[in-house]
């Protein structure tokens, strides 16, 4: 199981990896996720429904999801225990109805029975295909965490790569490189680049010689 900060669940901080399937997230859905009842709860029913109920109600803990991955696989879930709960829901309406309609004879009270018992399981494959279901994910009962009993390893490893602040590369001060100042002259190992069309000087080249040489004047 994996527990997740409320708030951070609240802020919509997750990564777009589904918890209990691990796929790609296809959509961030907001969700309502509340806690279960708590165990000891199951008594109060011997005191009747109502008591049940309202004990329930009020110490159950909300979380508000702001962005809860949700991926292909939760979609096809919860369309396939809504298909199934509606289409069980309907046949168990029609058999209620033919039970009553023949409850005289032999066969209408089975026929209503079976219509009971279709009605109940119908009831419970409707709400399989709520969300949060679906995403299998509940608060604590201090409303401190969000808790997913059947998580995905990839997600978990998404959530703490996600959560860890990124580090920045540590290189040697002799890996940066120096900014040439301007004025100065460009340091050892350093070329420059040649301007287009130099062409460097011949060899055998001979540079004139220094000093001015006044022309001889011709003689006559």
């Amino acid at each position: 199981m994996i527990q997740i900060p409320a708030g951070q669940v609240a802020a919509g901080q997750l990564p777009h990896v589904c918890p209990r399937h691990g796929e790609p997230a296809i959509e961030m859905k907001k969700l309502r996720l509340i806690s279960k009842p708590p165990p000891w709860a199951a008594f109060l029913i011997i005191l009747g429904g109502i008591v049940y109920l309202i004990v329930v109600m009020v110490l159950r803990k909300t979380v508000q999801a702001a962005a809860w991955p949700w991926c292909e696989q939760c979609k096809a879930t919860r369309s396939r225990n809504l298909r199934i709960g509606l289409g069980v829901l309907g046949l168990a309406l029609l058999l209620i109805i033919i039970g009553v309609a023949t409850i005289n004879n032999d066969a209408g009270p089975m026929v209503f029975l079976v219509g009971l018992v279709a009605l109940i399981v119908g009831l419970v494959f409707t709400a399989r295909a709520g969300y949060q279901p679906v995403a299998g994910a509940f608060v604590s009962q201090d409303g401190a965490y969000v808790e997913v009993p059947k998580h995905d390893g990839r997600f978990q490893q998404a959530l703490q790569y996600g959560s860890a602040p990124p580090q920045q590369p540590q290189y040697p001060p002799h890996a940066y490189p120096q900014q040439q100042v301007q004025g100065q002259y460009p340091q050892q190992g350093y070329q420059q680049q040649a301007p287009q069309g130099y062409q460097p000087p011949q060899q055998g080249y001979e540079q004139p010689q220094q000093g001015y040489q006044q022309p001889q004047q011709p003689r006559y």
